[in-house]
C-alpha cells in the first residue's frame, strides 16, 4: 500500500531523524499505519529503536489506557506524576542502550487525555522521537493538537492516492497488468484509499469478480463491499448516529443531491459535521450546491445496511423535498426508484423512461423499473425495456421469452401498434444477440411491408429506422445511407429521426464524405443538446461518437466520446446520479484513434478493454474491437496473440467496417511472414469494401496493401489509390494515400516532405513506415541521411502521442497544431469560436511545456518530441 508514497516517506523519515518527530494525518483507509511502519523500517537500526502503542475506542475510556503496555503490570497503578518517567524507562529498556527511542502512536486521535499529556511531555522534553498517526476531520485531544501547533512537529497530510498510483498498486498486488478501465473503477469506487483498494482486489480474486482476460486483470462484476471494508465503514457509520445515517442514506439512494434536499433529512450542522468527517463533500454546480458521498463504496456500504423501513422512510422524504423540476432529466431515474421504494404510485411511462436512463450503468435497477412498469400496464414498451435490461445482464434467453410473451399478448389484444413494436424488438434481438443482421434486415422488411399494407405510418417508420441501423451494421454503408435519406425526407418521429441521422453520419464517414458527416454530426449533437434533460444518455453519447468518428480522419487530435467506466461498451456521458462515477474515454474509439496516431501500446491496452466490454450485452462494436486489436497486435509483432484474439473473439456478421475479417487475417499473416497470403487477403478486403461503396475503407485497405510489399506495392496500387482519393475528403487518410503514391516515385526529397506532412496530421506510424521503406532501399544521398536521422527520432516518438508525452491538454494540442500550420491567433480563435486571449493563453502553456519560443520551433517539437 506504499505505492505512490516515495516522496512522503522520505519527508517523514527526514522529519523523524533531524527533528523531534512527525505527525501523519489522513482519512480512514488512506494507509497512515502502513506508512508509519515503512518509516520505522527505513530507520538505521543501530541508531534508533521503536516501541508501538495503538489507541482504541476502548482504551480511550481508561486513564493512561493507551500506555498500559509500557507500564508495569500493564495497568497504571503509579501516581500520574510518575507515569512520565516510567514510560521513558520502559522505552529505553525496549530500545536498548545507545539507541534513540522512537515512540510510535497509532490513531492518536483516540488517545485518552492523560496518555496524550504524557506523549506531549516526552516530546517537549526531547527525550524521544515521536511518530504519530491521527485521523483527519475528527476531534483529537488538545495535547495531540499541541504536537504540531506548539511543539511544531511536522504535520504531513497523507492524501488519497492518484489514479496512476492506484493502478500501480493494483498491478503490484495482482503481479500482472491490469486493464485501464479496472484501474479507473478501483480508483473511483474507493476514492483512492489504498486500504479499500487492497481489500477490494483480494475480495475480487476470491469470488471471481477479478479475472485474467485478454492478458489483463479485469473487474467483471458490480461494486462489492468486502467483509473487512464493511467492518471499517460500519464503524464509521456507527459514529454518526441515526440522523447522520439518514442523511447518508439519502445520498446513497439519490447520488449528488441539492443541499436543500439533503437538509430535509438532516440539519445543516449535521451535514457540516459529515463533511468535516470526510464522509461527504459538497461542490458548486451552476446556481446550486450539490452534496455527494465521499466515494461510491461508502454508498454501497450504506445501502447494504439499510433496512426496508429506512429505505421507505428516506425515499418518501426525498420525494417530498424535491421540487418537481428537479425530478426531470437524470433525476427522473432516481425519483422513480424513490417512488418504488416508498410504495408511492408512479406511471408506467415514467418507469420505462427511468429504466432506459440507467440501462447501461445499472441494468439490475433498469430491470426492476421495467418489471414494475409491466405490472402497471406498460404493455409492449415495458416488455422491450425489460428485455434490454436482461440482455445487458447476459440473460438473453429470458429476454427473448419476454419479447415472445409480449407478442402473444399483443396478438391476443389485436393491438397492431404493440405487435410492430415487439416484432421490431425481436428483429433487433436477432441482429445483435443472435449476430444475424442480414436475416434481421429481412424480418424488418416484412414488418415494414405489413405496416404499410395496414396503413400504420408509425409502425412503418419504426421498422424502417431499425432497418437502416441493421443494414449499416451489416457492412452496407452506402445502402444504409440511401435508406436513411429516404426516411429522413418523410420526417419520422423524433426518436427514429435521431437514430437514422446518426446512422447516416456513420455511413457518410465510411463512404468518404467526412465533411458532410461532420456537418450533419454537429447538427445532431446540437439537436440533442437543445433537447436537454429529455435526451437519453445513450442518444447524447451516440451523437458525440458519430461526430468523433467524422472528425477522426480530419483532425490530428479529435475529441473522442466518453463513457461510464463500468459500462464502457457504450459511448455515453456519465451521469453520477446513476453510477456515482466520472467519465472516461470510450475504449473502442480511443484505442482505434491511438493506433492511427502510431501509439500501438496505448491502442492495445484500450482495445483489450474494448474487446472485454463488447463481449457483454448487445456488443454492437464487438467485431471492430476484436479486429482492430488483432491488427494492432500483429503490427506490433505479436501474430500468435493476434491470432488467438481472432479465434476467441471472431469478427462476425455484425460489423460497420466491410472487409474487416480478411483485413485482420491479413495483418496476422503479414506479421507471420506470409506476405503473399496477406496480399491475397487484402485484395479480398478491397473488393468487399468497393462493393459496399465504402471509399474511405477501400482507401485505407489500398494503403495498407501497398505497404505489405514496399518494392512493388506502391506502384501496383498507386492508380487505384489516386482514384479513391477522388471520393474521399478525409485529410489524414488522404495525406497517407498521397504519401504512398509518392513512394512509387522514390524521390527522397519528395518523400521527406510527405513524411513531415504525415507528422503534421499526427500519423506517426504511417510516417515511420514511409521512412523505413525509403532508408531500406535508398543509397547514401543527403536526403537519405536526413531520413535516417528522422527515423531515429521517430522511433523514440512512436510509443505515444508527442503532445500527450509533453503533457499538453487536448485543447493545448489542438491550438498548438493550428499554430504549427501557420494560422494566426485570430484565425485559430475564429476556427474554434474562442477569444484571442484564450487562444494565446493555451498557446503560451504549450510553448512552456514544449520548451519552444516560436511557431517554427513549435512545428518541429510537435513532430519529433518523444
Amino acid at each position: 500500500m506504499l505505492t505512490g508514497r516515495d516522496g512522503l516517506l522520505a519527508e517523514a523519515r527526514t522529519a523523524l531523524v533531524r527533528a523531534s518527530g512527525v505527525v501523519l494525518v489522513g482519512p480512514a483507509g488512506v494507509g497512515r499505519t502502513a506508512l508509519a511502519r515503512a518509516v520505522v523500517a527505513d530507520l538505521p537500526s543501530r541508531l534508533f529503536g521503536e516501541a508501538w502503542i495503538t489507541a482504541t475506542e476502548a482504551s480511550k475510556e481508561v486513564p493512561f489506557g493507551a500506555l498500559g503496555r509500557l507500564l508495569s503490570g500493564g495497568h497504571p497503578s503509579l501516581h500520574p506524576a510518575l507515569v512520565h518517567h516510567s514510560v521513558l524507562a520502559a522505552l529505553h529498556e525496549r530500545c536498548g542502550p545507545g539507541r534513540t527511542p522512537v515512540l510510535v502512536v497509532d490513531d492518536a486521535h483516540l488517545l485518552d487525555g492523560p496518555s496524550a499529556g504524557v506523549l506531549l511531555g516526552l516530546v517537549q522534553a526531547r527525550v524521544v522521537r515521536a511518530l504519530v498517526t491521527a485521523r483527519s476531520g475528527v476531534p483529537a485531544p488538545d495535547a495531540v493538537v499541541a504536537l504540531w501547533k506548539d511543539v511544531e512537529l511536522s504535520r504531513l497530510l497523507v492524501p488519497a492516492l492518484t489514479e496512476d498510483a492506484i493502478g500501480a498498486l493494483a498491478e503490484q498486488r495482482l503481479s500482472g497488468p491490469v486493464s485501464r478501465t479496472t484501474k479507473q473503477l478501483l480508483w473511483q469506487w474507493t476514492g483512492g484509499l489504498p486500504q479499500l483498494v487492497v481489500a477490494l482486489i483480494d475480495h475480487g480474486r476470491e469470488v471471481g469478480s477479478l479475472v485474467r482476460d485478454t492478458d489483463q486483470w479485469r473487474w467483471r462484476a458490480p461494486l462489492a463491499v468486502p467483509a473487512q471494508v464493511a467492518d471499517l465503514l460500519d464503524r464509521e457509520l456507527d459514529r454518526v448516529g441515526r440522523p447522520g445515517e439518514d442523511a447518508l442514506a439519502a445520498m446513497a439512494l439519490g447520488g449528488p443531491l441539492p443541499l436543500s434536499v439533503v437538509e430535509a433529512a438532516a440539519s445543516p450542522e449535521l451535514i457540516a459535521d459529515l463533511e468535516q468527517l470526510g464522509m461527504v463533500r459538497s461542490e458548486q454546480s451552476d446556481d446550486q450546491i450539490l452534496v455527494r458521498l465521499r466515494h461510491p463504496m461508502l454508498g454501497a456500504a450504506v445501502r447494504r445496511r439499510m433496512s426496508p423501513a429506512r429505505r421507505r422512510r428516506v425515499s418518501a422524504a426525498l420525494l417530498a423535498s424535491t421540487p418537481p423540476a428537479a425530478t426531470r432529466g437524470p433525476h427522473a431515474m432516481a425519483s422513480a426508484l424513490w417512488a418504488v421504494h416508498a410504495g408511492q404510485p408512479v406511471g408506467s411511462a415514467e418507469l420505462i423512461r427511468s429504466a432506459s436512463l440507467c440501462l447501461y450503468a445499472d441494468p439490475a435497477a433498469s430491470e426492476q423499473l421495467a418489471r414494475r412498469a409491466r405490472e402497471r400496464g406498460g404493455g409492449a414498451p415495458a416488455a422491450v425495456a425489460l428485455a434490454a435490461a436482461l440482455v445487458e445482464q447476459g440473460r438473453t434467453a429470458e429476454a427473448y421469452e419476454a419479447l415472445v410473451a409480449a407478442h402473444r399478448a399483443a396478438e391476443a389484444a389485436d393491438d397492431r401498434g404493440a405487435q410492430v413494436t415487439v416484432r421490431v424488438a425481436l428483429a433487433r434481438h436477432r441482429a445483435w444477440v443472435g449476430r444475424e443482421p442480414r436475416q434481421a434486415y429481412d424480418d424488418l422488411l416484412r414488418i415494414h411491408a405489413d405496416a404499410e399494407a395496414a396503413g400504420d405510418t408509425a409502425g412503418r417508420a419504426e421498422a424502417a429506422a431499425a432497418a437502416v441501423v441493421v443494414q449499416l451494421f451489416s457492412g452496407q454503408a452506402a445502402r444504409a445511407l440511401h435508406g436513411a435519406r429516404e426516411l429522413l425526407a418523410e420526417s419520422p418521429p423524433p426518436a427514429g429521426q435521431l437514430r437514422v441521422t446518426l446512422a447516416s453520419v456513420a455511413a457518410l464517414v465510411l463512404t468518404g464524405r467526412t465533411t458532410e458527416a461532420a456537418r450533419v454530426g454537429r447538427a445532431a449533437v446540437a439537436a440533442v443538446e437543445r433537447a436537454g434533460s429529455s435526451a437519453l444518455p445513450f442518444a447524447r453519447g451516440m451523437a458525440g461518437a458519430a461526430l468523433a468518428f467524422a472528425e477522426l480522419w480530419r483532425e490530428p487530435t479529435p475529441t473522442g466520446p466518453v463513457t461510464d467506466p463500468a459500462a464502457g461498451r457504450w459511448p455515453m456521458p456519465t451521469d453520477p446520479l446513476v453510477s456515482g462515477l466520472s467519465h472516461t474515454a470510450w475504449p473502442v474509439f480511443d484505442g482505434y484513434a491511438q493506433r492511427i496516431s502510431g501509439d500501438r501500446a496505448g491502442a492495445i491496452s484500450r482495445l483489450r478493454d474494448a474487446v472485454a466490454q463488447q463481449a457483454d450485452g448487445e456488443g454492437l462494436f464487438r467485431s471492430e474491437a476484436a479486429g482492430w486489436l488483432a491488427i494492432t497486435l500483429a503490427e506490433d509483432g505479436h501474430p500468435d496473440e493476434a491470432e488467438a484474439v481472432l479465434r476467441e473473439h471472431p469478427v462476425d456478421a455484425v460489423t460497420l467496417v466491410p472487409g474487416l475479417r480478411p483485413w485482420a487475417t491479413a495483418a496476422v499473416a503479414a506479421a507471420a511472414g506470409q506476405r503473399s497470403r496477406a496480399a491475397r487477403l487484402m485484395d479480398e478486403a478491397i473488393v468487399i469494401a468497393h462493393a459496399s461503396g465504402c471509399w474511405l475503407v477501400e482507401l485505407g485497405y489500398l494503403i495498407y496493401a501497398a505497404h505489405l510489399d514496399p518494392v512493388a506495392g506502391p506502384s501496383r496500387y498507386a492508380d487505384r489509390i489516386a482514384e479513391a482519393l477522388g471520393y474521399v475528403d478525409a485529410e489524414r487518410l488522404v495525406t497517407a494515400g498521397r504519401a504512398v503514391i509518392a513512394l512509387a516515385g522514390r524521390n527522397p526529397s519528395v518523400l521527406l516532405e510527405h513524411a513531415h506532412r504525415l507528422l503534421d496530421v499526427n500519423m506517426t506510424g504511417e510516417a515511420l513506415k514511409l521512412v523505413d521503406e525509403v532508408t531500406r532501399h535508398s543509397g547514401t544521398s543527403d536526403s537519405t541521411r536526413l531520413f535516417v536521422a528522422l527515423r531515429t527520432r521517430l522511433r523514440a516518438a512512436a510509443p505515444g502521442d508527442p503532445a500527450v508525452a509533453a503533457g499538453l491538454t487536448a485543447r493545448e494540442t489542438q491550438i498548438a497544431g493550428f499554430a504549427a500550420r501557420g494560422l494566426s491567433d485570430r484565425e485559430i480563435a475564429d476556427q474554434l469560436v474562442l477569444s484571442v486571449r484564450t487562444v494565446q493563453t493555451h498557446l503560451g502553456r504549450a510553448y512552456r511545456k514544449l520548451a519552444v519560443t516560436s511557431r517554427r520551433e513549435l512545428s518541429d517539437a510537435l513532430r519529433l518530441v518523444g
